[in-house]
């Protein structure tokens, strides 16, 4: 039995590095361009790599970089990215139905690595009751 909970585990997370992996090299060009916006912001170059490690949404980080450059008030760059992120509870809403038998530092873990690109690909995987093992279908999410 454990056998083969572990193997469900396996299929799902590489199904989901399978369909997610085109998502990433798509945004590989945003990323770029990001670090120019952030070079002509002069941004230091470790609050660059802040932001590219921890801002998981490429808009914030591009509105976050334009308002640097205007000299906006910090306050300000927060509330905008927070805004411009409400997004977010939404999916978050949309998937609680399929994650809410998994302990809340699973859905943390989920909620922090939650991008556009692997909500898309993530609840069209849930929705599909005939793919892959409800039990582990959140080793899918990437």
């Amino acid at each position: 039995m454990k056998r083969a909970c572990a193997s469900s585990r396996r299929r799902e997370f590489f199904a989901g590095v399978r369909d997610t992996l085109p998502l990433v090299i798509g945004a590989l060009p945003f990323g770029i361009l990001y670090g120019v916006l952030a070079l002509t912001a002069d941004m230091p170059w470790w609050a660059t790599q802040a932001m590219s490690a921890f801002v998981f949404a490429g808009s914030s980080q591009f509105i976050a970089a334009g308002l640097l450059a205007a000299n906006t008030p910090y306050s300000l760059i927060v509330l905008t990215t927070f805004v411009v992120n409400l997004r977010h509870a939404l999916y978050g809403a949309s998937v609680a139905n399929y994650l809410h038998g998994l302990s809340a530092a699973w859905r943390a873990v989920l909620a922090f690595g939650m991008t556009d690109e692997s909500y898309a690909t993530a609840i069209v995987h849930y929705r599909d009751a005939t793919r892959g093992d409800a039990a582990s279908k959140h080793w899918y999410f990437q």
